[in-house]
């Protein structure tokens, strides 16, 4: 519902929980700079895998994800 939403595919996730301030969602958890980068990876080879790294779309997305993860980092 997330990455619906962040790529405008409509406010599914803001519908069922709320605004969607992602750093705050994720205090709980321990998202260090290692883990970010490891998290992205993962977004990168999905991308990849699925064949949408090389559209439009999937450049945007990897590069909207890019500025995400070092929002998420909470501690080092």
């Amino acid at each position: 519902m997330f990455l619906t939403q962040l790529t405008g595919g409509g406010a599914l996730y803001s519908e069922k929980y709320g605004p969607p301030n992602m750093r705050a969602r994720h205090i709980p958890f321990e998202i260090t700079p290692v883990r970010a980068q490891a998290w992205l990876k993962i977004m990168h080879e999905t991308l990849t895998e699925t064949e949408l790294i090389g559209t439009d779309g999937g450049k945007a997305l990897f590069e909207r994800l890019s500025q995400i993860a070092p929002i998420m980092i909470n501690c080092h």
